[in-house]
């Protein structure tokens, strides 16, 4: 026969419930409420002051998951969001630490939380922190120190950081067969953007999540991008030292020989060339993604830390 409450202690549970169900109404309202807010920065202004994990655990008592979904509702908004702003990042990023302190096992807001920090808005900082943040509590995601490694890697241009999650992502039971031998590519070729493109096929086919999909293959498309326009300038280099000035149009280094081909922008722009500085820009795209410059990341420093160490098996980055 099961136990029956008596007396306070029935009181108190039921009084317990009733105020869980009501902050979870609450919470459901305002939400819904700042949804309808349809300034960005005002938005994420409010709800840059949801309070703090530890202090949701003890006010939500046993509907953790609940409240955790509810915010990463609102939170996956602004994943990806062109509109957003500096404020709408810090509050993605507050919004997802406290979500995961209420359930810390819960992967996609540290995958697409991470991706879009640390990748695509520049704040890698904190994305390398949400993902440590997930490989802590997630052991068995290869995923998560796969992400951080690339972002570690290729964003931040801290090779040796980046070697070492790939390592972790590598000892994960499970992980892909190809994962060793890929993470090798990249601490060898760091300055081949190839290997970079080769990273986030492979990942993208390991997410589920559409949206984190869309994000990587917006990515693959940039760097293909700048591949291209790496490939044209040099080109025009070429064209220079032959004929002793830049061409007047693109077109001039295939009717010269000097191109086999005329590359078509990913992004569905127009690659196009000022005639008086050589220089050569994508319609499609207002900065750059430079990612040879970033990959490259001053390739004799990071030459010369693996030659002090004498071999990969460095110390494992700590995961706080």
């Amino acid at each position: 026969m099961k136990h029956v409450p008596s007396g306070s202690s029935a009181k108190r549970f039921v009084g317990q419930v009733m105020f869980g169900v009501a902050l979870l109404v609450g919470a459901s309202v305002l939400l819904n409420a700042l949804d309808r807010n349809r300034d960005a920065g005002a938005r994420a202004e409010q709800l840059a002051y949801l309070p703090k994990g530890d202090f949701l655990k003890l006010a939500v008592l046993g509907y953790r998951q609940v409240v955790a979904d509810l915010i990463w509702l609102q939170a996956v908004q602004h994943i990806g969001a062109k509109r957003d702003t500096q404020l709408g990042y810090t509050w993605t990023y507050h919004a997802v630490d406290v979500l995961t302190d209420l359930d810390p096992t819960f992967v996609p807001p540290y995958q697409a939380t991470g991706l879009f920090l640390g990748v695509l808005v520049g704040r890698h900082d904190e994305g390398v922190a949400i993902l440590r943040k997930g490989i802590r509590h997630n052991p068995a995601s290869w995923q998560l120190p796969f992400l951080a490694g690339y972002i570690s890697y290729y964003e931040r241009c801290d090779p040796a950081a980046g070697g070492e999650f790939f390592r972790i992502a590598a000892r994960v039971p499970g992980a892909p067969a190809y994962l060793p031998q890929l993470a090798a590519r990249m601490t060898v070729e760091s300055g081949d953007a190839s290997a970079a493109l080769e990273f986030l096929q492979r990942f993208s086919r390991s997410v589920t999540d559409e949206r984190i999909r869309e994000a990587l293959v917006r990515r693959m498309k940039e760097i293909v991008q700048e591949q291209d326009l790496r490939f044209l300038e040099e080109g025009i280099g070429r064209y220079r030292t032959r004929y002793g000035q830049a061409p007047a149009k693109l077109e001039d280094l295939l009717l010269r020989g000097i191109i086999a081909r005329l590359p078509v922008d990913p992004l569905g722009g127009q690659y196009e060339l000022n005639s008086l500085t050589g220089a050569v820009t994508a319609s499609s795209t207002r900065e750059r993604l430079r990612i040879h410059e970033k990959v490259a990341c001053r390739l004799g420093s990071a030459a010369q830390s693996l030659k002090g160490t004498g071999s990969m098996e460095t110390p494992l980055p700590t995961v706080q």
